[in-house]
């Protein structure tokens, strides 16, 4: 079975773009266009990583990232943080600290290679 692949950003076509980027490298793939579906989605399914907007429009990506590290099934979940933004202050010592890494979007075909080393080849 292939490893899964949490995406939650609110851009649909930043959606498109993971789904057939990560399909295409043989990764299962779970989208969430909102923070509180992706909550509800973790739930009843665990990913074997998370890839994060930060900047999502119902919570911020750091309020998810919070409810994943204090979720006891989830706080070891592996989570990569994406943004088209700088990310600085509080927000980028918090994600330091609970995330893997922080990624701008510009670099999102370095992905793949991220997950590859991170979670496994799918």
């Amino acid at each position: 079975m292939s490893k899964a692949v949490l995406v939650i950003d609110d851009h649909q076509d930043f959606l498109d773009l993971m789904g057939i980027t990560l399909r295409r490298a043989g990764y299962e793939v779970w989208l969430a266009s909102s923070a509180i579906g992706a909550l509800k989605l973790l739930q009843e399914r665990l990913p074997d990583c998370v890839v994060l907007d930060i900047m999502l429009p119902d919570r911020s990506g750091i309020e998810v990232l919070e409810n994943i590290r204090w979720d006891a099934r989830l706080a070891a979940l592996p989570v990569i943080c994406v943004s088209a933004a700088n990310v600085g202050g509080e927000s980028l010592a918090f994600i330091n600290e609970f995330a893997v890494g922080l990624l701008d979007k510009a670099d999102l075909h370095l992905l793949p290679e991220q997950l590859k080393q991170l979670i496994g080849p799918a």
